[in-house]
């Protein structure tokens, strides 16, 4: 077991200098907001996976599809899965004697290693219900021990999951059903509030996963552009991640390689690497985009942290969650201006003794804007790194996608209006 003493120093989120250009100040000395396992994906599909040869691997690398929410857990799934490094959230539905024969198949096959979670039931639990679940609930611990156990919400009835009794202490996580939402982060930041505010110990440390619409409300499709539509839609990941519970966010929409399955590509790309998330953040509110961005900072205080094992997510502090709610998301759906919001990501130390860090970046403001750094009140000055780029063309709407290499420093970058963009750096 690794013991490691950290100091919260205060975490500025981004300081803005004009409309347009503003900086992002990043602090790789404070303990980062999540932990994950090396090469540990995020973002998913809920998708059931088509297996089969390399042609079907193929299909998934090209959608970005590496993490799948979904029942289909066969033997000959879990098989493909281990065989490409594929990852599930495994949903648990049908008769009680059904799920007993999945929970112990999977406990004993020689690929479960591909389940990094499971999510009692597809819908809400009901009340008459509960003593089932607390079985399957102790069943599933047993099995595949260190495997989080999560149930679906879409409104937090906490009367409901308190009545899961001594079984509650195996569940994990809350799995929130946001598939109406075109914005996640009012529904989350609630349920986020009430987990804090809870007395059970049992419910308040419970994290999240976040299951998200693949398209707009049919009412609201008419109200973005298309070339919009896969901004809002990385908008709704990045916002969903401004919750610090939030630990993986699946999005409801068939994986094929489309400009969603490439943007997945490259978030991938970005990402693998990067086990911590240790910023988000937006330029401004939309509807303030000319006035400087107030943010509160965490306060200070100690804290040690006692690491069993790098597979585990660790929660450092509620206290990194924006003090102003993003609304970039929001108002793109509803057919306004958005705003700069950026997602920072980092790496564990090298054989070097440096780390990257990676920057997922999405521009609605309506204008380009001019992104700087200042990593440890150093200023911008980073090595060189590549970043991916997806950009609507003017005249057509089709995104374009380009990949460079970037050079110089101090960091300077422009982005677009209406661009989804990936950058990564090392220090």
């Amino acid at each position: 077991m690794m013991k490691a003493c950290f100091v919260l120093a205060a975490l500025l989120f981004s300081a803005v200098v004009k409309a347009g250009s503003f900086t992002i100040a990043i602090d790789t000395q404070s303990p980062a907001r999540k932990v994950y396992a090396d090469g540990t994906f995020r973002v998913g599909y809920c998708a059931d996976v088509r297996i089969g040869d390399e042609a079907a691997a193929l299909s998934c690398r090209r959608a970005g599809a590496w993490l799948f929410r979904s029942s289909q857990c066969d033997d000959a799934t879990l098989e493909f899965c281990d065989r490409y490094a594929l990852k599930m959230l495994v949903v648990l539905k049908g008769s009680q004697d059904d799920m007993v024969k999945t929970v112990k198949r999977l406990g004993k096959s020689r690929y479960k290693k591909v389940v990094v979670g499971v999510q009692l039931s597809d819908e809400p639990i009901e009340e008459k219900d509960v003593a089932m679940w607390r079985q399957i609930a102790l069943l599933t611990s047993r099995e595949l021990p260190k495997v989080p156990i999560a149930i679906a919400v879409k409104d937090l009835n906490v009367e409901i999951i308190a009545r899961m009794g001594s079984a509650l202490k195996y569940i994990t996580h809350l799995s929130v059903d946001l598939r109406e939402e075109n914005a996640p982060y009012s529904r989350l930041d609630q349920i986020g509030k009430t987990l804090r505010g809870s007395q059970d110990d049992e419910i308040s440390k419970l994290r999240l996963f976040a299951i998200g619409p693949g398209r707009l409300n049919a009412a609201d499709d008419k109200k973005i552009s298309s070339s919009n539509l896969l901004a809002w839609q990385m908008h709704w990941i990045l916002a969903a991640f401004a919750i610090d519970r939030t630990d993986m966010v699946f999005v409801d929409r068939k994986y094929r390689a489309d400009d969603y399955g490439l943007a997945m590509r490259h978030f991938w790309a970005v990402a693998t690497k990067c086990v911590s998330i240790i910023s988000h953040g937006e330029g401004a509110t939309s509807d303030k985009s000319t006035q400087p961005l107030k943010k509160v900072s965490a306060p200070q205080s100690e804290m040690t942290l006692e690491i069993d094992s790098a597979e585990e997510t660790i929660e450092l502090s509620d206290a990194f969650t924006p003090a102003l709610a993003p609304m970039a998301c929001a108002n793109i759906a509803a057919g306004k201006r958005g705003d700069v919001e950026y997602l920072v990501l980092m790496s564990g130390v090298d054989m070097d003794g440096e780390r990257t860090l990676s920057l997922v970046v999405v521009n609605t403001s309506g204008e380009k804007a001019t992104l700087k750094l200042n990593v440890n009140k150093n200023g911008g000055n980073v090595t060189s790194g590549w970043r991916r780029r997806l950009v609507p063309d003017k005249d057509s709407g089709k995104i374009k996608n380009s990949t460079r290499q970037r050079f110089g420093k101090p960091f300077s970058e422009t982005v677009d209006d209406g661009e989804v963009t990936f950058i990564d750096f090392r220090i």
